[in-house]
């Protein structure tokens, strides 16, 4: 089930036990929701995660209107693996852009669409609880594994899609030497940073083989590779197979 509400000032929920398990998305006011006896805090642009069979008491900001939406998913769909991820999830994370996604989804399917309808909520509701789990497994990763620099480093490779890349541009966008960033790329990702570079371009290509009809030289182009020959030369390495293959083989088309 997916929901949208608006509390006055003041407002307040339960208490009550919870039946599902249910992801709360603050869009504006606040929330202090009493889990079991713990305090746990939404802010706008958070989500928190509950979990069946816990006794819960929200109490909404008291100065202002709190408007928040849900997602409940009901315990016999989530597999035991998926509820024990959801028992180890931090209770509260910053909303992804996914989880947006998925929620705005789940919202506007009809309430009464049958079977098919009733089970593609139950696949998006699901969706939603694994989306909540990745940024969990990122924001842990981050900040357990991956030092500023790298994050910077990586971050900046995201914005600057593909166009050419070289170690001292990266490192100066990072914030250290080369020879630093190397130590960080091979210590942290077991990589060298350009060889990253290439290798995850070759893998946004390998995708558009098997999902588009682009030429090899459109798809190497749109992957940020000089020429169709560095891309197919890369193809082959990480693949074992040129780009003509790859998309023969995925598409089943192969002579054999």
């Amino acid at each position: 089930m997916f929901g949208d509400v608006v509390y006055a000032p003041g407002g307040t929920c339960g208490p009550r036990v919870q039946q599902e398990y249910q992801l709360v998305v603050l869009v504006e006011g606040g929330v202090a929701a009493d889990v079991e006896g713990q305090e746990r805090r939404l802010q706008p642009g958070e989500v928190g995660l509950f979990l069946p069979g816990r006794r819960e008491m929200f109490n909404f900001a008291a100065d202002r209107k709190s408007h928040h939406t849900w997602c409940s998913v009901h315990p016999s769909l989530v597999p035991a693996e998926l509820a024990e991820a959801c028992r180890r999830a931090a209770p509260v994370l910053p909303v992804s852009r996914r989880l947006e996604q998925l929620l705005e989804v789940g919202l506007g399917m009809p309430l009464t669409g049958g079977a098919q309808g009733d089970g593609l909520i139950d696949a998006v509701g699901l969706a939603c609880l694994q989306a909540y789990l990745f940024t969990d497994t990122r924001q842990e990763r981050r900040a357990t594994d991956e030092p500023d620099a790298l994050r910077r480093a990586l971050v900046w490779l995201g914005q600057e899609g593909h166009g050419a890349v070289d170690l001292p541009a990266l490192a100066r966008a990072a914030g250290v030497s080369p020879a630093q960033l190397v130590k960080l790329f091979k210590r942290h990702l077991g990589i060298t940073p350009i060889r990253y570079v290439w290798e995850t371009r070759t893998r946004r290509g390998a995708q558009l083989l098997r999902e588009t009809g682009l030429t090899v030289g459109e798809v190497a182009h749109r992957c940020g590779f000089q020429t169709p020959f560095h891309f197919s030369r890369w193809c082959r390495e990480l693949h074992g197979m040129s780009p003509r293959v790859l998309r023969e083989k995925a598409w089943g088309a192969g002579s054999g």
